[in-house]
């Protein structure tokens, strides 16, 4: 059996940090305007972050808690057919070569990832992922609307 080596990178690959970087003023300029339209400014925020550093290869795109492509938080889209990858496994059951569907609960926080064929709950690597990056998105959203919303109490109350 021949096992295949990795190439050799001419340059190191950037480490990982628990906690990316901001983006720079130039990243901002450069991923900002696709944003600039979005309401939730803490999600165009964060999609720029995300943007930025995810170019940096200092996070996955498989890590994210928002989509680049819907402009939305994670959970919001994660149903979407564009999120299926059966060759990572991400919303995928190789067992049944099937799509799986995610549900997520807004409000308990759950989130499950179940084959649309044998109906059985998915416990892979790249599932476990999916549930995790909803998780962390739908966080994101509550903490996004809880703020948002102090802001207009606090605003109501000044006037």
């Amino acid at each position: 059996m021949h096992l295949l080596s990795p190439p050799d990178r001419t340059e190191p690959r950037p480490r990982r940090s628990s906690r990316p970087s901001r983006p720079s003023a130039a990243e901002v300029l450069r991923y900002g305007e696709r944003y600039a339209d979005l309401r939730d400014r803490h999600l165009a925020d964060t999609l720029i972050l995300e943007d930025a550093v995810e170019e940096r290869e200092e996070i996955s795109a498989h890590e994210r808690i928002t989509c680049h492509v819907h402009r939305r938080w994670t959970h919001e889209c994660i149903a979407s057919p564009m999120h299926v990858i059966p060759v990572t496994g991400h919303r995928w059951c190789r067992r049944c070569e099937a799509e799986a569907s995610v549900a997520v609960d807004e409000l308990t926080g759950s989130v499950t990832v179940v084959c649309t064929r044998c109906r059985q709950v998915l416990e892979t690597a790249a599932n476990r992922q999916v549930v995790r990056t909803c998780r962390a998105s739908l966080a994101a959203a509550h903490e996004s609307r809880r703020a948002r919303a102090q802001a207009q109490s606090s605003a109501s109350a000044a006037a």
